[in-house]
């Protein structure tokens, strides 16, 4: 089905609409989801993951410029999905108290240097966000998932000397923004 024939679908019946929608576009959300969360994370994770994307873009619907409903789509699942996956990653493991053996349980782990780390990617995430469109897109496609410039002035829809030059820029102000925060090029704070 065509996105016309599915908005068309959204409204004459936005529940049934909204089921077309969600069985054509099932498979391909959660291939994102799983590609990003297999190493971490459940079948039940990556379902309810899915099911999160589908809420944002129900949610959203009626703001989707014509003609990039896939790539709204593909942007909301792959944000979901990171969400997700560092979700999963900052759980700690589950260990009882009641355990004979906890007191030998040790671990190389630096939790202060661990702790350092989450705090710089989420302040990352956040700084990168800030960005606004498409400088957002453009870094999470280049820096996380590794697309070419093909495959990001095509989701962006903007030529590849244009998406060079907001990469450019956006990772420029994204340095500016991490100096002010305090964070230096070795990854640490000063």
């Amino acid at each position: 089905m065509t996105e016309s024939e599915l908005r068309s679908a959204v409204n004459e019946s936005r529940k049934e609409g909204f089921r077309i929608l969600f069985q054509q576009y099932k498979g391909y959300v959660y291939a994102i989801v799983w590609n990003r969360i297999c190493k971490v994370g459940s079948h039940e994770d990556a379902e309810e993951c899915v099911s999160d994307v589908f809420t944002d873009i129900f949610r959203q619907f009626d703001q989707i410029e014509e003609g990039k409903l896939q790539s709204f789509i593909r942007t909301v699942a792959k944000r979901r999905a990171i969400n997700c996956f560092h979700r999963l990653t900052a759980k700690p493991a589950a260990v009882s108290l009641d355990d004979p053996d906890i007191g030998d349980v040790s671990s190389a782990v630096d939790i202060e240097q661990e702790h350092d780390k989450a705090e710089l990617r989420q302040k990352l995430l956040d700084r990168i966000k800030a960005l606004g469109e498409p400088d957002t897109t453009i870094i999470m496609m280049k820096y996380y998932y590794d697309s070419s410039p093909a495959e990001i002035a095509k989701a962006v829809h903007m030529n590849r000397a244009a998406v060079r030059m907001r990469l450019s820029r956006a990772t420029k102000r994204l340095s500016k923004l991490l100096k002010e925060d305090g964070y230096t090029k070795g990854g640490g704070s000063s």
